[in-house]
């Protein structure tokens, strides 16, 4: 593991170029807004505390990661992957620390990360070609020389554990057992006019075939487990996408908007609009790929997009408490807690696969039966053959 001062120059150094994209910047609130969260960061890496940290580096690349260079984006994704296994969470940090080796190639730091998490996870043959990519790398500045010697230091201490690396899929499905044709449904949306649909990640898991209402092929782009989400594609163009907000993050207590197909057998085909609030920035036990909704969901609201009142797109849909179980252990049943993908998850997902898409600040209140017709325009129906 790189120690705290390494992670702190990694950050020193997404500050400084943070600050020249800040100094083209036209909104003088927005650059204020950026400056104070930079001086946050900063001062959360001195103090040395992991959620400190990881707080303030998801809020920066939440509000900011417009004005940041690409290398400042993945000085923070290392940062917050770094924490995170500080903190044991080895499956929540692999997913971020590709997205910084997939943005950023060249930052040794992260490829170190990555081969940390990976050995913690018995994936040695994994680590190892982590560890290896880092050398490779090379020390062309200060902060990757400290990453290139922590990698040799792991190569070197783990040699002789190597020659039975391996990575095995936990996941692989026994053909010979499948059982007969079922079919599961979810939601999906248009992210730009090239066809691309973003959805959960357990939306399309287990698919053999993916198709919208009309029984038109989806294609599965992408996948990403941790932040459950996936990207498709469709071949034909849609009349319309989805806008993303941009500028200062959502807010607890701002009302929300969410949209889906859910129960398609039995409520109406023409999708099912809810409303309610965000109730919190972060899922269970503070899990900040998520966020915490009231607006009411239900199964195959899943993949479908979450709006804030101005009709951007602020989320994607994912689940709700399962109140049978929640009831056995307290003795209560809960009552509209609902999850979706963070902001800050969803848009470092579609940056990392190069997707184009819309952006824009929410500065209006808009009707909530515009925004309904909106995402009826953007949404799609996802039907899964298993």
């Amino acid at each position: 593991m790189l120690m705290t001062w390494q992670r702190a120059s990694l950050t020193c150094s997404a500050v400084l170029l943070l600050l020249c994209g800040v100094a083209n910047c036209q909104s003088v609130y927005l650059m204020q807004h950026c400056t104070e969260l930079m001086n946050r960061t900063s001062s959360a890496v001195v103090t040395g505390q992991s959620e400190t940290i990881l707080r303030a580096e998801r809020e920066l690349l939440a509000d900011c990661s417009e004005l940041m260079s690409t290398r400042s984006q993945a000085g923070s994704l290392g940062n917050i992957g770094a924490e995170l296994i500080e903190l044991r969470q080895y499956d929540d940090a692999i997913p971020i620390l590709q997205r910084c080796v997939t943005i950023s190639p060249d930052q040794a730091a992260c490829w170190v990360f990555l081969g940390n998490a990976n050995w913690e996870l018995k994936k040695r043959s994994d680590a190892k070609t982590c560890w290896e990519r880092a050398v490779a790398i090379g020390g062309f500045n200060e902060v990757n020389a400290h990453a290139v010697q922590a990698a040799k230091r792991q190569l070197l201490k783990y040699s002789d554990q190597f020659q039975d690396a391996g990575s095995k899929s936990e996941n692989t499905p026994n053909e010979s057992s499948r059982s007969a044709t079922t079919h599961s449904f979810g939601t999906g949306f248009f992210v730009n006019n090239q066809g691309y649909i973003l959805t959960n990640d357990h939306v399309v898991t287990g698919c053999r075939k993916l198709t919208d209402r009309d029984g038109k092929a989806l294609h599965l782009m992408y996948r990403d487990v941790g932040a459950d989400l996936a990207l498709l594609k469709k071949d034909t163009v849609p009349s319309s996408s989805a806008v993303f907000r941009t500028g200062p993050a959502p807010k607890v207590g701002d009302a929300v908007v969410a949209f889906g197909f859910p129960l398609p057998d039995i409520l109406s085909s023409e999708g099912n609009v809810s409303t309610g609030i965000l109730s919190a920035t972060s899922g269970l036990k503070d899990d900040p790929r998520f966020v915490q909704i009231s607006a009411p969901v239900q199964p195959g609201n899943s993949g479908g997009p979450l709006f804030d009142s101005s009709g951007h797109v602020i989320g994607v849909v994912v689940a709700k408490l399962d109140a049978v179980k929640v009831a056995r252990a307290t003795g209560d049943v809960p009552q509209n807690v609902n999850f979706a993908v963070h902001w800050a998850e969803m848009r470092a997902f579609l940056d990392a696969q190069g997707v184009r898409y819309q952006r824009e600040p929410s500065l209006r209140i808009s009707a909530t039966r515009d925004i309904a017709a909106t995402a009826s325009q953007i949404s799609v129906a996802i039907d899964c053959t298993n």
